[in-house]
C-alpha cells in the first residue's frame, strides 16, 4: 500500500480491490486537485517510483484516465494530463445539476424521519469554521457525497462522485486564477445544505431537490469566470 503526505479530496467508500485500481484512485486524486496540472507529461517509470507500483497497473489506470478524458495518450509522445476548457463546464453541469437534483429528491424519500450521521453534522457545523478554500472544497464534496449515499441508489452514487471529481478539478484551477480564493462565496452557498438536509430529514423532497440545484447552479456560475 502506497502511503501519501498530502490531503486526500476524494472519497472512497470501498477500498481499491487491486492494484490497477489503487494506482487509478491515487492519479486521479493528484489529477482533480492539480498536483498534476493540465499539460504535465506522465512518464511511466517516473510514475513507477512515485507509486510505488508495477508498469501494468498504472498503463491500466492510465488508460481508463484516458478514456474518461483527464488524460491524452499519444502515439509516440506519452501521456499528458488534459487541458481545462469552458466545453468541460458547459457538459459536466448539463448533467451533474439534474442528476443532484435527483440524488436529493430520493435522499429526501428514503430517509425522511432519520437523524444526520454524526460525520455529516460535525462537517455542516465546519463549514463556518472552514481555514481555506481547499478545506471548503473538502468539505462540500464530502456533504454531496452524503446526500448521494442517502439517495439510496449505487449507480447515481457511483456517477455523482465521478461528476464531482471533475468539478473539484475546476474549482481548484477557478481558485488559483481569481485574484483571491472565492472562499467566502463558497461558504456562503455551502450553508443551503443545512436547509438540504433539513429538507431529506423532513421528506421534502421538492425542496431539497430546488436546493441542490441552485448549489449547482452557483459552483457553474463560479467556475465560468475564470476559465
Amino acid at each position: 500500500m502506497v502511503v501519501r503526505a498530502e490531503p486526500r479530496l476524494l472519497l472512497f467508500d470501498e477500498p481499491a480491490a487491486t492494484q490497477a485500481e489503487e494506482a487509478y484512485r491515487i492519479l486521479l486524486e493528484d489529477i482533480c486537485s492539480l498536483r498534476l496540472a493540465p499539460g504535465d507529461v506522465l512518464a511511466g517509470e517516473v510514475l513507477q517510483q512515485r507509486l510505488g507500483l508495477g508498469r501494468t497497473p498504472i498503463r491500466e489506470a492510465l488508460q481508463r484516465l484516458a478514456q474518461q478524458r483527464l488524460v491524452a495518450i499519444i502515439p509516440r509522445r506519452g501521456v499528458t494530463v488534459s487541458e481545462i476548457n469552458l466545453t468541460d463546464i458547459r457538459e459536466i453541469f448539463e448533467v451533474r445539476s439534474p442528476l443532484e437534483a435527483a440524488a436529493a429528491r430520493l435522499a429526501a424519500e428514503h430517509s425522511a424521519g432519520h437523524d444526520l450521521p454524526p460525520a455529516v453534522a460535525a462537517d455542516l457545523d465546519a463549514i463556518s469554521g472552514a481555514g481555506d478554500y481547499l478545506e471548503l472544497i473538502a468539505l462540500d464534496h464530502r456533504l454531496h457525497h452524503a446526500i448521494h449515499r442517502l439517495a439510496g441508489n449505487r449507480y447515481l452514487l457511483a456517477t455523482l462522485d465521478w461528476y464531482l471529481s471533475l468539478s473539484i478539478r475546476l474549482a481548484i484551477a477557478a481558485g488559483r486564477r481569481l485574484p483571491s480564493a472565492p472562499g467566502e462565496e463558497l461558504a456562503e452557498t455551502m450553508q443551503d445544505f443545512r436547509d438540504q438536509f433539513a429538507a431529506v430529514r423532513a421528506g421534502d423532497a421538492s425542496t431539497a431537490a430546488e436546493l441542490a440545484r441552485r448549489h449547482a447552479g452557483f459552483s457553474q456560475q463560479l467556475l465560468r469566470r475564470v476559465v
